[in-house]
């Protein structure tokens, strides 16, 4: 068996499942409604308040966009998370491991399979977005970067749930486990900025407010005040490095604060520096599931061993 060979295995068992038609349809469903909701509801709006369209476009694309990367959390953990040990479970495993599969093509075929499934619900999300074309105020440019958050998103979250599902030995707990660091990465965070912008002085640069994003991401302190523009602290800046939430926003520039970084001289995007710091820890995690695939990885490490002491010639 090749990579290829078992990578069109992966995709024609998930393809052929009912579950996965159902998922597909429930998404695209889920994201339209939010879509129309708003849509019914800035008609009323745009007759009193006098909102401009582009407004309006913005903020349909700020719940599109939030929609989207809390599904997308939440379906991809169940993508990858029970790959490895549920071969375990259905006791094919070993049949993997006595084949011509290297361990890079068994990890690399299980999550290209996980995250096609994952980019194929992306892909089915898109023609929902042309909506906010209508009203403007997102560009095409913009809209690339937020889909790039997206794919490098579920990468990250996908080769942690692979990297789970080899270090536990049921599908259950590495399932739970892949939630809940997910739930930690993305939500921990603004939780952390929130109780921090609660304690501080009402004149702080961290508290921060803005009438164009929505409620919860005005309390976490995220945006600014008066034009929308504006700058945070250099330690509240790090925290909100390596989040989903805050690069997606980072890709249009509604309100959000955050400053280029410099690193000697090389100045990089928040979207830009989230991309970069994903793709390490997709790659760390990808090398630490092609160390554990293997039985007994730790018995193949080249570790030191004592020298045994030379007996000494037995005297007559």
């Amino acid at each position: 068996m090749t990579f290829i060979s078992l990578l069109v295995k992966e995709l024609r068992v998930c393809m052929r499942r009912e579950r996965t038609m159902w998922v597909v349809i429930g998404y695209v469903l889920l994201m339209g409604l939010v879509g129309w909701f708003f849509i019914s509801r800035s008609t009323l709006s745009l007759s009193y308040a006098g909102n401009g369209l582009s407004d309006t476009g913005v903020v349909l694309y700020t719940l599109l966009v939030q929609g989207q990367l809390f599904l997308m959390v939440f379906i991809t953990p169940a993508l990858t998370a029970a790959t490895m040990n549920g071969e375990k479970e259905q006791q094919t495993y070993d049949m993997l491991l006595c084949s011509r599969l290297s361990s890079f093509s068994l990890v690399a075929a299980k999550l290209v399979a996980g995250l096609l499934n994952a980019l194929l619900l992306i892909a089915a999300a898109i023609p929902l977005f042309s909506l906010v074309f209508f009203f403007g105020g997102i560009s095409s440019i913009q809209f690339l970067r937020g889909m790039l958050v997206f794919i490098v998103t579920a990468l990250t979250i996908g080769s942690f749930g692979l990297f789970c599902s080899t270090i536990f030995h049921r599908p259950g707990i590495s399932l739970s486990v892949t939630y809940m660091v997910s739930m930690i990465w993305v939500f921990l965070p603004l939780i952390s900025l929130s109780i921090l912008n609660s304690t501080s002085d009402a004149n702080s640069p961290s508290l921060l407010a803005s009438s164009t994003l929505p409620g919860w991401l005005q309390f976490s302190g995220l945006v600014t005040s008066g034009a929308g523009q504006g700058s945070l602290v250099p330690q509240t800046q790090i925290m909100l490095m390596w989040n989903p939430i805050v690069a997606l926003f980072n890709t249009y520039g509604s309100g959000l604060a955050l400053a280029p970084y410099v690193i000697r001289n090389i100045s990089f995007a928040p979207w830009l520096a989230y991309l970069l710091l994903c793709l390490l820890a997709s790659v760390i995690f990808f090398l630490l599931s092609m160390f554990m695939a293997k039985p007994n990885p730790w018995g193949r490490l080249p570790l030191p061993r004592r020298k045994q002491p030379i007996p000494a010639p037995a005297t007559v």
